[in-house]
């Protein structure tokens, strides 16, 4: 089971890092987009000197990965050399056989940052790294907790674009920007999962018949909690059940059905994993 665990892990890090190259391809990279990090060196490096996008994020990568080895540990460092490598073969063959499926740079900075932003999401969610900037940002709030990765990552990344903006012209650093963020979004929406679901907090005095309603009918796991209402200084059960989105109506007539005065909270959960849910495989 441990090794079919591994296999699903370093499958989901190749797929992911052929998805990247493929945003480098079809978007990026014929439109001098610069989106931070390695991969803006390697199409700024492309476009002055006609150096290979791959071997240049490759080689600026070595040393980066060098030092994440020594400070974050060898089964994070395979990983991330594993990932660089099928990266950089990716894109540079990819980038032989395949044309850009549009010049206009707007949308090359939009959908280059989403298809960007999902297979770097794939990556991370398979417990991989790219390495670049994300692995610089990793090893320096190691040493020193107060710098936070997002702001590391921030303050590399808008170097790289500004070199960009020097020899590309502030327009396309403008866009490049564009990239970065759609992509930080996307990449949000993978790690948080879109296994989203719905908290529902109950306040009723029919908590016993909305119970068995969720027992039975919908299938899911029900908390009572103990609580006290401050006006009256009465004692009620508040019921606790988180739903999947789509039985979130079909949860709300049910128990306005049963009891028309209960009072009802519901709040967004950004990932559930555990019983009723899909376990993760990619831990």
């Amino acid at each position: 089971m441990k090794g079919k665990k591994i296999l699903i892990q370093y499958l989901g890090i190749a797929l992911g890092s052929i998805i990247m190259a493929f945003s480098v391809t079809l978007f990026i990279a014929p439109n001098k987009i610069v989106p931070g990090g390695v991969t803006g060196i390697g199409n700024i490096l492309h476009h002055l000197y006609g150096y290979p996008i791959g071997v240049v994020t490759l080689i600026f990568n070595i040393p980066i990965f060098i030092v994440g080895v020594q400070s974050l540990g060898r089964v994070a460092g395979l990983k991330t050399l594993y990932c660089n490598i099928i990266y950089a073969l990716a894109i540079d063959m990819t980038i032989k056989y395949f044309r850009p499926l549009t010049d206009d740079i707007f949308l090359s900075s939009i959908f280059g940052g989403v298809i960007m932003g999902i297979g770097l999401g794939i990556i991370l969610l398979f417990g991989g790294s790219v390495g670049g900037t994300d692995l610089i940002s990793r090893v320096l709030n190691k040493y020193f907790p107060s710098f936070k990765i997002a702001w590391i990552l921030f303050g590399v990344d808008f170097a790289v674009v500004l070199i960009g903006a020097y020899f590309f012209g502030s327009e396309l650093a403008l866009f490049s920007i564009i990239t970065i963020y759609v992509s930080a979004k996307i990449i949000d929406v993978i790690q948080e999962g879109a296994n989203y679901g719905k908290a529902f907090f109950i306040i009723s005095e029919r908590t016993e018949e909305i119970s068995k309603f969720l027992l039975s009918d919908i299938n899911r796991g029900v908390t009572s909690l103990q609580g006290t209402g401050m006006y009256t200084k009465e004692s009620r059960d508040v019921l606790f059940c988180i739903v999947r989105r789509s039985q979130v109506i079909t949860m709300k007539r049910a128990i306005l059905h049963i009891d028309p005065k209960a009072f009802i909270s519901i709040a967004d959960v950004r990932e559930v994993v555990g019983r009723g849910f899909d376990d993760s495989i990619f831990l």
